[in-house]
């Protein structure tokens, strides 16, 4: 039996058929792979993009929202975010804007409450002295002298008291809008004292007020603005002569304390309720005490302002019916400003 066997050479035509369809299929597998590829990437983009700007979108989320009137919005867990400056600096600034509000909400409430007392504290005396002039007016023919002369010192007091209370308020509006600067300078502390002492020593005389100067000998220069200083210790004295009932007795001690000089004012009067004390500087606040206050209460509040301007603070020292006794300390010259240029 025989056979055969067929050996076929490859032509030329069956190798440029073999590398076509060779080259076609490369070509797909290379296009899917490439499409494959693409998807891939692309959702990866998509994936870390969303991923990225996921502390973005909650910091625009949360500007919005606070936008939009949701002021207690906060970002969470601000400071371990990928963004963690800007999203606690959002924080930050939403508080603030926050207590800033808060701050404008209560500034307007006094404003409204300031005018209330003013409106009020101007109508008493305005009132006094029209009431007083009509009557002249009217009646000047039927009046006795004696009669007419107290008509015209109730006016002439009621003038002196609205002048007092519109000077305070402008004062004080001054020192609360720090238009104020102060003037500071070494001075005698000691001669300014003495001249107050002087000056109230009539005042305290007519009411039988036993007025005392308790001071310290050799007492250094002090350094503040003297004029600002002489006003605080003024409405001291003011507030303790209008307190200080007849037959009683007022002390101003001025006294050295390591690097500072204390500046103290003592009444007899009826004192200050415990409960009351922290309120007595604030403006148009006044405690009761059995007589009826005048003024409009700026007194202190604008001793308050005059002694922080100093760096310092007023302390009172009261039990109820046993006075008061109102402090505040004054820098010696030459200590703190050397401390101060020397840093």
């Amino acid at each position: 039996m025989e056979g055969y066997i067929y050996i076929l050479l490859a032509g030329k035509d069956f190798l440029n058929t073999r590398e076509l369809l060779l080259g076609s299929y490369m070509m797909k597998m290379g296009l899917g792979n490439l499409i494959l590829t693409l998807l891939f990437t692309s959702l990866m983009a998509i994936l870390s993009v969303w991923y990225l700007t996921k502390n973005l979108r909650e910091l625009v989320h949360a500007t919005r929202r606070f936008q939009q009137g949701d002021l207690e919005y906060r970002i969470k867990d601000a400071e371990k975010s990928d963004l963690a400056t800007v999203t606690t600096t959002f924080n930050e600034m939403a508080d603030t804007i926050l207590a800033d509000m808060n701050k404008l909400q209560s500034v307007e409430s006094l404003r409204r409450e300031l005018i209330a007392n003013i409106s009020h504290d101007l109508r008493t005396p305005l009132a006094i002295i029209q009431g007083y002039i009509e009557t002249l007016q009217i009646k000047g023919n039927e009046l006795t002298q004696e009669q007419k002369d107290h008509y015209l010192n109730t006016i002439e007091n009621g003038s002196k008291r609205l002048g007092k209370l519109i000077t305070q308020l402008f004062e004080y509006s001054k020192l609360e809008a720090n238009q104020i600067e102060p003037k500071k300078e070494p001075f005698l502390i000691s001669e300014l004292a003495n001249d107050i002492y002087s000056n109230y020593a009539i005042l305290a005389q007519k009411k039988n007020i036993q007025l005392d100067l308790n001071m310290d000998d050799d007492l250094p220069l002090v350094f503040a603005d003297i004029s600002l200083v002489e006003r605080a210790i003024q409405n001291l004295m003011d507030n303790a002569l209008k307190f200080t009932p007849n037959d009683g007795t007022i002390t101003i001690g001025i006294l050295k304390k390591n690097e500072h000089v204390e500046i103290n004012i003592k009444d007899s009067g009826p004192g200050i309720q415990t409960e009351n004390q922290a309120l007595i500087f604030e403006r148009y606040r006044q405690t009761k005490s059995g007589k009826k206050n005048e003024g409009a209460g700026l007194g202190l509040a604008i001793v308050r302002k005059i002694v922080e301007l100093h760096n310092s603070t007023i302390k009172v020292d009261s039990v109820p019916n046993d006075g008061a006794k109102f402090t505040f300390t004054l820098p010696i010259h030459g200590i703190h400003q050397n401390i101060s240029l020397s840093s």
